[in-house]
């Protein structure tokens, strides 16, 4: 299993502090706080690319950005339109309404 992790699992699924972008233990990073959601979404997409690459790992996504960086779910949702239906990703709830 892999999953999108946040800052406060990063213990439980070997997410590397310092290393904010792709798969390090059973996460990957996406990096959030560095600006609005047009420089979140290449990394969003570069995510579910990598997701559909590899049908053999499974990702939970966490709803990322929408802690300590500041955005809510409407903000951060859209970006994951892609995923939706990937058999390999599994989206929050609120990414879903």
């Amino acid at each position: 299993m892999r999953c999108l992790c946040s800052v406060q699992t990063w213990r439980k699924f070997g997410a590397v502090i310092g290393q904010g972008v792709g798969l390090q233990g059973q996460s990957y990073a996406i990096p959030t706080m560095q600006g609005g959601v047009e420089t979140i979404k290449p990394y969003v997409d570069e995510f579910i690319a990598f997701a559909k690459a590899h049908p053999e790992l499974f990702f939970y996504v966490t709803r990322i950005g929408c802690g300590i960086a500041g955005f809510v779910d409407a903000e951060i949702a859209p970006l994951f339109a892609e995923a939706v239906g990937c058999d390999n990703i599994c989206l929050p709830a609120t990414f879903l309404r």
